[in-house]
């Protein structure tokens, strides 16, 4: 089941250089702090982009397929994906984001999955001075690479893979690579810009398709000519080329593409929403709000997932037994560190007299086939991130039980991460 709220803004200690973090549909936006001669990315800035990505993902916009898009959120969570956010550019910090200089670093990049930064945009004399149009294109490509990566594949993986089969550019398969190259062919997009970085990889035809994509939806929304640099985006994609009509002409592929699957997932912001966020000289207003406390109490069928509380000094994350065993009622966890953090859970929550026993699954059917039939009161599903309480043990199923935790990017939880009173 997707992560269908949008969190709060939160500082964190569990995320190496990034300090804060805004979780939204399950993507979450991580802004670093004051290191390598930069400041800490602005709250508000962060807000900002949380709700660019709202209104990328807005369920309610008019065309949105909902089975889509809840296998686009579903792909965004299972592959834990962040996105970083920074100051002025990737090259304005010293030493180098990957330098071994800052901890954390590796551990964040290498147990999830990114592609850009967004960068708040900043001149070299420290001023945040911008136009409008130039920071939300700077926003909006780098949060449409991020979708291209992970959301549209997972909505849609047969016309938009960006995966190769054999872990080489010419493993890509599908309608998305056929849509490139006719693209390239007809003289619409034009990749010589990216030949220096052609080493034949899988990770090298990702790129060419991101930014394919960017550009075939950037003129699908006729937004080339409002929001970008000189109104222009040639050499890379054809000034001959920025309406919905000219790209059905000569890149038929792509604009079918558009039409029947890009659509279907990703809304396209209205102009009025991107200028009252984003306007010249950094101002402008996120209107961001947080969704996690919004549910309609009233109606317990409408009820959204339950936040936990973001990790205390103690290192401890106190379970609640749930109103109900189904996952919009489990306790959500996020930033989970099993070196550091521990779940205390109250004996009595779950009216367990005996002392209480664990065990993990490799997934969901083996938890639930398998190990519920077994003689454990917890069971943890090593792929997903849920806990469950078995609570007839070695009867078939649950019992009354079910699912009463869902960890964030399923970390390696033991019993050593277990604590009951």
């Amino acid at each position: 089941m997707p992560i269908t709220t949008a969190g709060p803004l939160a500082t964190t200690g569990q995320h190496g250089p990034f300090t804060q973090s805004i979780d939204v549909y399950g993507l979450e936006i991580l802004g670093l702090g004051a290191i390598g001669g930069q400041p800490t990315v602005q709250g508000e800035f962060l807000k900002k982009v949380a709700q660019t990505y709202k209104l990328l993902l807005d369920e309610n916009a008019i065309g949105i397929d909902k089975s889509a898009r809840a296998r686009a959120l579903d792909g965004i969570s299972s592959y834990n994906v962040i996105q970083r956010v920074g100051v002025e550019s990737y090259d304005s910090y010293y030493p180098i984001l990957d330098s071994g200089a800052y901890p954390g670093w590796d551990y964040i990049n290498d147990n999830n999955n990114a592609t850009d930064f967004i960068w708040h945009l900043r001149d070299i004399d420290g001023s945040y001075s911008p136009s409008g149009s130039e920071q939300a294109t700077e926003v909006l490509e780098h949060a449409l690479h991020t979708l291209s990566q992970y959301a549209l594949p997972a909505a849609f993986p047969e016309e938009l893979n960006v995966y190769s089969q054999n872990g080489t550019y010419d493993g890509i398969t599908g309608e998305l690579i056929n849509a490139y190259e006719e693209a390239v062919s007809n003289g619409i997009y034009d990749p010589s810009d990216y030949a220096e970085r052609n080493d034949g990889s899988d990770s090298y035809g990702q790129l060419l398709l991101r930014e394919y994509l960017y550009c075939l939806i950037y003129a699908e929304w006729g937004y080339i000519q409002v929001l970008t640099k000189d109104e222009s985006l040639e050499p890379e994609w054809s000034d001959a080329h920025l309406t919905a009509e000219s790209i059905a002409r000569d890149n038929p592929r792509g604009h079918r593409l558009y039409k029947e699957n890009i659509s279907k997932v990703i809304s396209k912001p209205s102009l009025d929403d991107i200028s009252s966020i984003y306007q010249d000289g950094d101002t402008g207003f996120s209107g961001y709000t947080s969704e996690a406390n919004l549910a309609n109490t009233s109606d317990p069928d409408s009820v959204t997932w339950i936040e936990s509380e973001v990790l205390g000094a103690m290192n401890k994350v106190h379970i609640k037994a749930p109103k109900k065993y189904k996952n919009r009622y489990a306790n959500k966890i996020r930033n989970f560190n099993p070196s550091a953090d521990t779940l205390e859970i109250d004996n009595n929550d779950f009216n367990i007299d005996n002392s209480p026993t664990f065990k993990s699954g490799k997934n969901k059917k083996a938890v639930k086939k398998k190990l519920a039939r077994q003689d454990f009161n917890f069971l943890y599903d090593e792929k997903k991130g849920g806990l469950y309480f078995n609570e007839n043990r070695a009867d078939k199923g649950f019992g009354e039980g079910g699912i009463i935790a869902i960890l964030k990017g399923a970390p390696d939880l033991t019993s050593d991460n277990l604590e009951f009173i």
